[in-house]
C-alpha cells in the first residue's frame, strides 16, 4: 500500500456539514470530506479490510463502505453503533421511506402506550410526552428490528438494520430538538429539569410532527448528496465493542482511521444520555457503568494504575507534571484520571496493532491538550506508545485550530491565554 494518502484538514466545519454528515452532530468527529479522500487516496484494493476501532458517529465507516471495502467499526456506546449504522443507508432505498413512516406512525398511534415508572425518557419528559415517544420508539422497533415487544433495542444495537437506525436518528433528533432547553454551552453535556414539576410537556401531535420532518429532513439529505455518494456496497459490520477487546483476527487489517477519545475528560456518556433514553437505557442506574467503560471519562473507576515506561517518556514526564502541580486536586483527581486514560489507550494500540497486517497502515487523529497549561504532547505521546507496538511512524501532518474546549470554557484560559491547540494526523506502518 502506498504511502500517498492525501490529507486534508480534519476539523468538521458544522457551516459545511451536508447529507448525512449532518444528520448527529458529533463533537469529536472528523469530517467526512478528510475520510473519503484519505480512503480514496489510500491505494487498497476493492475487498481490502478497513477498521475503525472508535467508531463514533461512522464517518470514517461509511466512507469505507463508500469505496466497497470490507468494512468494521467499533464503539462502546450502543447510541452511536445506530447512528453510524444509519449513515449506511443505501440511496436505493430511499423510496420505501415514506411508506415506511406511515407503517411507523400508524402503529405508534394504535399502541396505547402506557408510560412506566422506570421510563428513562421521564428524566425530561411528562408521563404523556414520553408515552408518546415510548410508542414511536416501540413501533420502529417492533416493526423493523424484532417482533418481540419485550427485547431491548439496546442489546439490538449491534443487530439493527440500516434502515431501522435511521428511524432510531430520526427519533433521535426529534427529541434533541424538543430538549432544545436542556442544551449546554459545552457541546459535549445536557442539563436535567431542576424538579419534576419542570419536566416538559410537548403535545402528541408536536411530537408526531416532529418525528415525520426530522425524517423528511434525512431524506431531503440523501436526495442532496453527490451522485458518487449514491452507492454503498462494501460490506460493513458495526457493533457494540472494546478498543480494548477487539473482535478481529490478528493480521487481518489493511487501514485503521480513527480518532480516540480526547484526552479532556469529555463525558460521553452523559453527552448521549438522551439518546440512550430513547433506547430504553435506564440511564439513572446504569450510566455510571458505562461512562466507566467509555476512554477518556470523567469519573475515577477503582484503584489508581501506575504508570508505566512503556508509556514512553513524554507521557510520563506530562503525568509527573500534573502530579506535582499545587492546584487543587491536581494529585487527587486529574493525574489519576490521566493515568485512566493513558492506561486504556495503551491497552487499546497494542490491540489494534495487533489486528493490522504486517505492512498495513494505522491513521490516527489526535489533538493535543492542556492542564493548566501544562501541554500534553499527545502527537508525541501516541507515537511513542505506537512505537512500542511496531507501528512505526511515517508521517505527521499538523493543523492549528483555535476553536477547542478550552476556548468554549473561559476558565481554563486564566491559565492558558492562548486556546490555539494542534491536531495531528499520525499514519504508521506497521512492522
Amino acid at each position: 500500500m502506498r504511502d500517498h494518502f492525501v490529507i486534508e484538514n480534519p476539523k468538521r466545519q458544522p457551516s459545511t456539514a451536508s447529507g448525512r454528515d449532518e444528520w448527529f452532530p458529533y463533537y469529536a468527529g472528523f469530517s467526512g470530506t478528510f475520510a473519503r479522500k484519505l480512503i480514496q487516496t489510500a491505494g487498497l484494493g476493492r475487498k481490502s479490510t478497513f477498521l475503525d476501532p472508535w467508531n463514533g458517529s461512522g464517518t470514517s465507516t461509511a466512507a469505507a463502505a463508500l469505496y466497497g471495502h470490507r468494512t468494521l467499526g467499533f464503539d462502546l456506546n450502543p447510541v452511536m453503533a445506530v447512528v453510524a449504522k444509519a449513515r449506511l443507508f443505501p440511496s436505493v432505498e430511499l423510496p420505501s421511506v415514506a411508506p415506511l413512516l406511515s407503517e411507523v406512525v400508524a402503529k405508534a398511534s394504535k399502541s396505547n402506550y402506557e408510560p412506566i415508572q422506570a421510563d428513562p425518557l421521564l428524566i425530561w419528559f411528562m408521563p404523556a410526552a414520553a408515552a408518546e415517544i415510548r410508542s414511536l420508539e416501540r413501533a420502529i422497533y417492533t416493526f423493523l428490528v424484532s417482533t418481540d415487544p419485550t427485547s431491548n433495542s439496546v442489546e439490538a444495537a449491534s443487530q439493527m438494520s440500516s434502515i431501522a437506525s435511521f428511524f432510531y436518528v430520526a427519533l433521535f433528533r426529534t427529541v434533541r430538538q424538543l430538549l432544545g432547553r436542556f442544551s449546554a454551552s459545552n457541546p459535549t453535556w445536557i442539563t436535567r429539569p431542576t424538579s419534576l414539576r419542570s419536566r416538559i410537556r410537548p403535545a402528541s401531535v408536536e411530537i408526531r410532527s416532529s418525528f415525520e420532518l426530522q425524517v423528511s429532513t434525512m431524506s431531503a439529505s440523501i436526495k442532496s448528496e453527490s451522485s458518487e455518494l449514491h452507492w454503498a456496497n462494501g460490506e460493513c459490520t458495526i457493533q457494540v465493542a472494546s478498543s480494548e477487546r477487539l473482535p478481529i483476527a490478528t493480521n487481518t487489517v489493511d487501514l485503521v482511521l480513527s480518532s480516540p477519545p480526547y484526552c479532556t475528560r469529555i463525558d460521553y456518556g452523559v453527552a448521549t444520555s438522551a439518546e440512550l433514553a430513547v433506547l430504553g437505557f435506564q440511564v439513572e442506574r446504569g450510566l455510571r457503568e458505562l461512562r466507566g467503560k467509555l476512554i477518556g471519562t470523567p469519573t475515577i473507576q477503582g484503584k489508581c494504575h501506575q504508570p508505566d515506561p512503556k508509556w514512553g517518556r513524554a507521557c510520563n514526564t506530562f503525568l509527573d507534571q500534573v502530579n506535582q502541580h499545587p492546584s487543587k486536586a491536581a494529585k487527587g483527581y486529574y493525574y489519576k484520571t490521566y493515568v485512566q486514560y493513558f492506561d486504556a489507550i495503551t491497552r487499546s494500540i497494542s490491540e489494534i496493532a495487533r489486528c493490522v497486517k504486517p505492512g498495513g497502515k494505522c491513521i490516527i487523529v489526535i489533538q493535543d491538550s492542556y492542564f493548566k497549561g501544562i501541554r500534553a504532547d499527545l502527537a508525541t505521546i501516541f507515537t511513542e506508545i505506537a512505537s512500542a507496538n511496531k507501528l512505526a511512524l511515517s508521517r505527521q501532518v499538523d493543523f492549528p485550530m483555535s476553536r477547542t474546549l478550552a476556548y468554549i470554557n473561559t476558565k481554563s484560559r486564566r491559565y492558558r491565554p492562548e486556546s490555539t491547540s494542534v491536531e495531528s494526523v499520525l499514519c504508521y506502518t506497521k512492522n
